[in-house]
């Protein structure tokens, strides 16, 4: 690991009252506990106001530290539970906000950030409570060592590039916890209360991050989970063998149904789970069926389109063993 020089200048650029003991040395414990597994504690900063003046500007404290470049540092905080405010950890160079504890787009008090940083320089922390309220807190900054690279060995969960992999999340210990997910390898939305759809865009691994936040929105546990995400071997579907050109009306009724193989000629044993028939090669014009195979209402339009109709069976979705969703590539037929 890289040798690390760091001058910590601690100035407060206005008189406050003396932290008390209460809220002092054991809430730096508990706040540097918090830091996360492998975080190396460097400094505290304690903070402690009786809140702002009516028509007053919110007090803030202010202290000087020297970082250094290419290093990961992180900054939490943790406040007194017998105060009513929340505070706020800013970190600035000069003018320029390069971190937060309060996320200002989704009004979310996240307690903690990591920073990596850009240049030797001298930064500034910044700390004040949240709408002026009497509060006491400390702040920690830890150093994040270097990531040993992954054992080659390491036995992952799988993801499928490119396709809808269904993940179920939820906290065992409270299971109406409000929890916050993202992926850095694709999408992920959610389909319901503990149902989660993730869509990796590409092979290779995917972290998963997952928040688990306090019905006061502040953080209260923080994971990840890495998976690896392979390339799913995709099949093509096709009318009694057929994958596209001229086709009767009776023949594709008489199918009855699309059928999926790969291209080695083996028979496929995902299923389709729905397909669109239509006359226009667009998005949202057609007739659904919910299964691999034609509906009634299909059947029936089929068989009163007029020769030399061009018919696209498109958005065809189809589902493997582990319920994971992929698209298609759609087919083109002429009817006879």
């Amino acid at each position: 690991m890289k040798h690390i020089n760091l001058l910590c200048l601690a100035i407060v650029c206005f008189c406050y009252q003396e932290v008390r003991a209460q809220c002092g040395n054991m809430l730096v414990e508990k706040a540097a506990s918090q830091s996360g597994v492998g975080a190396v504690y460097l400094r505290e900063f304690k903070v402690k106001f009786d809140g702002s003046e009516k028509g007053k500007a919110i007090p803030v404290a202010r202290y000087p530290i020297l970082l250094s470049k290419n290093t990961n540092y992180r900054f939490n905080v943790c406040n007194a539970e017998e105060y009513e405010g929340r505070v706020i950890l800013q970190l600035y160079l000069k003018d320029k906000l390069m971190g937060s504890t309060y996320n200002t787009q989704t009004s979310t008090d996240l307690q903690r950030f990591d920073f990596t940083c850009p240049k030797v320089a001298t930064y500034e922390v910044v700390m004040s409570f949240d709408q002026g309220k009497p509060g006491c807190a400390v702040g920690i900054l830890s150093l994040i060592p270097e990531k040993m690279p992954e054992p080659e060995n390491e036995e992952l969960d799988i993801l499928y590039a490119l396709a809808d992999n269904p993940l179920i999340i939820y906290d065992d210990e409270d299971e109406f916890a409000d929890i916050e997910v993202s992926i850095d390898n694709g999408t992920i939305t959610k389909a319901d209360r503990v149902n989660y759809i993730v869509c990796p865009q590409e092979s290779g691994t995917a972290l998963l991050t997952i928040r688990v936040l306090n019905r006061n929105g502040t953080l209260r546990e923080l994971k990840q989970k890495r998976f690896a995400v392979l390339a799913l071997n995709k099949p093509y579907a096709t009318v009694r063998g057929v994958y596209g050109g001229r086709i009767s009306k009776g023949e594709l009724i008489q199918s009855g149904r699309l059928e999926l193989w790969f291209s080695d000629g083996l028979k496929c044993n995902y299923r389709i789970s729905s397909f669109v028939l239509s006359d226009r090669n667009d998005l949202i014009s057609g007739i659904s069926s919910t299964s691999g195979r034609f509906s009634r209402a299909q059947r029936e339009w089929t068989s009163s389109l007029p020769p030399g109709t061009r018919l696209y069976i498109k958005n065809i979705q189809a589902r493997t063993t582990e319920h994971v969703v992929m698209e298609i590539p759609p087919l083109e037929f002429e009817i006879e």
